[in-house]
């Protein structure tokens, strides 16, 4: 019976000391999965800081400074830094140009050609064109413009824009700096008796936003052409994300604009379409076909004058854009002043 007892007894003490580690075990497995879950939580934040870093700050820093810089902008880091006005392939191609450097109101070199109509066949240049270029070339872009506009008497001044070309400048802007650069190009014409009337203002890309901003604060451009024109400040990040094949990343356009006023210093807020103001001198605008209905255009025309803007499509072969742009030019310089205020 005695031993019996005792087999009960080791038995039960056994038992008792198992249940005692098995709850042990269901305790230690407890604090393990609260332990694991606050890992898994701390982790799961640091990533999202570490993401949110990435994609909101590191990577819009480095693409920001490639979408709105020129590639060679580390040489330009002195401000007197400048390069020679060189002509050289004006001069290749049968032209004779004049040089000349003029500095707009932020001290910016900028580099421009200037060109007389044959005075064996006009004994004055019946009125001047001034090219803009689009921002990702420089002013050798439109050099076939020049030889036609020269054959109907008509002066010629192409320049590089800021930031482009033989021109000073890190920067592209929105076309607001691009527009003052033009109306101070105007002034400095006319104080050197080069400037020639009617003034005629020709634009490609952002040299289009600048030639529209011109227009309206500059009242010697008699008339504006621009050739696919960003419009505003928003649909200008939206083109130079899709040229630079950037990530759309959420609220990109408001991310990269904001690090593109960081990294320049550029003053105005970000603008759409609903933050345009009509057009005010005689302008026509060229887009292409799948850009002639965009939100900028509709709010244009809508507060526009018809008789003041003149929306067109610009065609998609070459040679028939160019040909469409010259008689738009000649349109407006052969009309008398009256008819286009």
């Amino acid at each position: 019976m005695v031993a019996v007892g005792l087999l009960f007894f080791n038995l039960f003490n056994r038992k008792t000391e198992d249940n005692d580690n098995y709850k042990d075990l269901i305790q230690m497995a407890k604090l393990m999965s609260k332990k694991t879950r606050e890992i898994v939580q701390t982790t799961t934040v640091l990533v999202l800081v570490v993401l949110i870093i990435i994609f909101y700050a590191v990577y819009p820093l480095i693409t920001v400074q490639d979408m709105v810089s020129r590639p060679d902008r580390e040489a330009f880091d002195d401000p007197k830094y400048s390069r020679q006005n060189d002509p050289t392939l004006f001069l290749d191609a049968g032209l004779n140009p004049d040089t000349l450097t003029f500095l707009t109101n932020d001290n910016i070199r900028l580099a421009a050609v200037y060109f007389r109509p044959d005075s064996t066949n006009f004994d004055s240049a019946k009125g001047i064109v001034i090219l803009l270029h689009p921002d990702d070339t420089d002013r050798t872009a439109i050099i076939s413009y020049i030889s036609p506009l020269l054959d109907s008497g008509l002066a010629v001044l192409a320049y590089d824009q800021r930031a482009c070309g033989l021109s000073g400048g890190k920067h592209h802007f929105a076309g607001d700096y691009e527009a003052d650069d033009l109306v101070d190009l105007i002034a400095y014409l006319n104080i050197h008796e080069m400037l020639v009337s009617p003034v005629i203002a020709v634009g490609f890309d952002l040299g289009g936003d600048a030639v529209i901003g011109a227009g309206s604060d500059e009242d010697r451009i008699r008339a504006a052409i621009a050739v696919d024109p960003y419009l505003s400040s928003s649909r200008w990040i939206e083109k130079q994300k899709e040229k630079n094949e950037v990530l759309s990343i959420p609220l990109y356009n408001m991310v990269y604009y904001w690090w593109f006023q960081k990294l320049t210093g550029y003053p105005y807020d970000r603008t759409s379409a609903d933050d345009l103001v009509p057009i005010t001198s005689p302008t026509t605008i060229f887009m292409s076909d799948n850009a002639i209905e965009i939100d900028e255009i509709m709010k244009l025309k809508e507060i526009s004058r018809p008789e003041i803007l003149t929306i067109s499509i610009k065609p998609r072969d070459l040679n028939k854009a160019q040909n469409k742009i010259l008689l738009e030019i000649y349109s407006f310089i052969n009309r008398p002043e009256d008819k286009v205020e």
